[in-house]
């Protein structure tokens, strides 16, 4: 009796889950025109604590944007750094005008510290478009004004984040696994941004107009969550009924650093999975979205013994349609087609690393940089 409840779950979450790889597919087809030739003043935040070794790589693509230096100023919020960071950053500030660091104030009395960072740093802003990355991401010289293009009549713009590996066939199974999933998660958010269905985005990426961060109040109603100041922050401007666009220019996308070890990976998605319990509240939508894909994935292991043909089933259709996004995914984001060659693998790998995933994330259980 059990078995056949789950069997029914695991085909209506297959109808689901094919359901919205469809409407990815379609949203990647989309034509998008992004001709906005205007130039606001920018403000670009970053929270940033013991990024010595990273910093310096950021702010040197940040000061080279082809963008008019009146135009944009950097603010890094130094979230108590106890390295070089601070050192970096005021090199850089007695150099370049737009360079300013602050000091953010009462970090240890905050549940999510990053939030606490980017709000101090956003007070004390002065453009009209906030645009924010992490420390530790690399931006191309054409990435402030692919952004902004993106502005028309939408109140966020959120742009690809992917890691960077230079040789494929020499790369390690971790950097690979790291990097196809990661592809295959934005071209998910992308698809659904694109079909009007506001899922997902990173903060390795993003941008919004400021009146907007402060019409849906900041973070103030996120800030006893310990992340998700993307994600849930653009649920919030969902919620309020404003426009969220994707940035397909390659000029826009971002480069962000591989991880070193299993562990770091699990525990990056793990935190992003934190999160997705809010979802019920903030989009549940979202929620049912992410609960099909988990049960499509690990369905068929827990039927296979005594309706192998619905596990069968449920597989051979996951397959076909997955593949299909991602091919479409790769062709949209430009990517080299014989990566594609490892899904097989990361199709194995998908069971045991969800399952990892979604009960560490579950548990609350991941490390943040100290």
């Amino acid at each position: 009796m059990i078995l056949q409840i789950i069997s029914i779950i695991a085909l209506f979450s297959l109808s689901l889950y094919l359901y919205y790889l469809l409407l990815f597919i379609k949203g990647l087809k989309t034509e998008q025109n992004y001709n906005n030739t205007r130039k606001p003043q920018v403000t670009v935040v970053i929270a940033a604590r013991n990024e010595e070794r990273n910093i310096i790589h950021l702010l040197t693509a940040l000061v080279n944007q082809i963008y008019p230096a009146e135009l944009f100023e950097i603010i890094i919020a130094n979230d108590g750094s106890s390295d070089g960071t601070v050192k970096v950053v005021e090199q850089f500030s007695k150099k370049w005008e737009n360079v300013k660091l602050i000091n953010v104030q009462n970090r240890e009395n905050a549940i999510s510290p990053k939030k606490n960072a980017l709000s101090q740093a956003i007070e004390n802003s002065s453009g009209e478009i906030i645009v924010s990355t992490d420390a530790d991401c690399i931006v191309g010289k054409h990435w402030l004004k692919a952004m902004v293009a993106c502005f028309d009549d939408n109140d966020m713009v959120v742009g690809l984040s992917r890691t960077k590996v230079t040789n494929w066939e020499k790369a390690s199974l971790l950097h690979k696994f790291e990097h196809f999933d990661f592809l295959a998660m934005f071209a998910a958010a992308a698809g659904a941004i694109s079909s009007g269905k506001y899922f997902s985005c990173s903060g390795q990426n993003i941008a919004y107009k400021k009146e907007a961060f402060y019409a849906v109040g900041g973070f103030e109603k996120i800030k006893h969550l310990v992340s998700g100041d993307d994600v849930n922050l653009m649920q919030l401007f969902r919620k309020a009924g404003m426009k969220v666009k994707f940035a397909y220019s390659p000029h826009s996308f971002v480069y962000t650093k591989s991880v070193e070890n299993w562990w770091q990976l699990l525990s990056q998605r793990s935190r992003w999975t934190s999160n997705m319990k809010w979802q019920t509240i903030l989009n549940p939508e979202f929620y049912i979205y992410l609960v099909s894909t988990f049960l499509v994935v690990v369905s068929p292991f827990i039927v296979v013994f005594k309706y192998w043909l619905l596990a069968v089933g449920i597989v051979f259709l996951r397959i076909i349609f997955e593949f299909g996004f991602l091919k479409e995914s790769y062709k949209k984001f430009d990517e080299e087609k014989n990566r594609l060659k490892f899904y097989p693998l990361w199709f194995i790998l998908q069971p045991v690393y969800f399952i990892l995933v979604a009960m560490l994330g579950a548990l609350n259980i991941f490390s943040w940089k100290k």
